[in-house]
């Protein structure tokens, strides 16, 4: 099982991060893969450095992590996703924004799987330590 995790959250570290180098890459094309509009001016500065680091800096969390079996790493990138999705609910509810289910779910999904990743690496540490 945790081998079957670790696949699962390098999996989502990678993807996260080639969105991140996307962001600088081809940020027009990173945005529509969101769902998003390309901003523009100042805008469009912190959208594309923010955007890019923030998906490289989680995808490498998550990926480096589960690869070096540090739950710590796992676990960190995890909660940096899964802090996105009660921004999302708060700009649905308090701020005009779209309500974005799909992208919600998949958040929580990749936290939750960072989260059991992160506790069978601990517990898998654990058991070697005391043999």
């Amino acid at each position: 099982m945790l081998t079957l995790l670790r696949t699962l959250t390098t999996f989502f570290g990678i993807a996260l991060l080639l969105l991140g180098l996307g962001w600088w890459v081809h940020p027009a094309e990173a945005a529509n893969m969101l769902g998003a509009s390309l901003l523009d001016g100042t805008g469009r500065s912190t959208q594309i450095g923010d955007s890019g680091a923030f998906f490289i800096g989680a995808g490498f969390l998550l990926a480096w992590g589960a690869i070096r079996q540090n739950s710590t790493l796992v676990l960190t990138g995890g909660c940096l996703v899964g802090l996105v999705a009660p921004g999302r609910v708060l700009s649905a509810t308090l701020h005009g924004g779209a309500w974005t289910t799909d992208e919600i779910v998949g958040e929580i999904v990749m936290l939750v799987v960072a989260i059991a990743t992160a506790t069978l690496i601990r517990q898998a540490q654990d058991q070697v330590t005391f043999r």
